[in-house]
């Protein structure tokens, strides 16, 4: 019974910051259907439709996004060593300190979730730029031209 009720204030977390329904059913199990009409009932609309972006690349597109990028994962970053917690608390508490840190930024949750599956597998990661020591999120760009976003040199 209470692992039930946890899978459910789980679900309700992750669908108040607009996870993608897939994402949700996937870290609860809970039925896709029930998933779409307690996304309904919460936001009053039905929840976006389309695919979930299937690695960080796809959300590196242009400079802004890869900076997005960045930031988010040096948020992922620092909430995945203070934390005991599960995955999927990691990474609401990441996203929650990025939205805090950076307003503006753009990323949503189910982005967010893409780029914590990347650095879990190790197909990113983050470094130090060897010169001015900003970070830098490494085979992220579908160009792979690995580069400081700051002082511009190559990596």
């Amino acid at each position: 019974m209470l692992k039930k009720y946890q899978q459910q204030t789980l679900a309700i977390q992750l669908l108040n910051l607009h996870a993608k329904v897939k994402i949700v059913h996937q870290e609860t199990g809970i039925p896709i259907k029930l998933l779409r009409q307690t996304y309904r009932q919460l936001h009053g609309q039905s929840p976006s439709r389309g695919s979930i972006k299937f690695s960080t690349r796809g959300l590196t597109g242009n400079h802004r996004k890869y900076k997005d990028v960045t930031i988010f994962a040096v948020c992922f970053q620092v909430a995945s060593t203070k934390s005991t917690e599960g995955q999927i608390q990691t990474l609401i508490s990441a996203f929650n300190a990025y939205k805090k840190s950076y307003p503006s930024g753009q990323l949503k949750f189910s982005d967010t979730w893409v780029v914590a599956q990347d650095i879990k597998d190790k197909k990113i990661h983050l470094s130090k730029c060897p010169q001015c020591r900003s970070w830098v999120l490494l085979n992220a760009r579908e160009d792979l031209s690995e580069r400081c976003s700051v002082c511009r040199i190559h990596l």
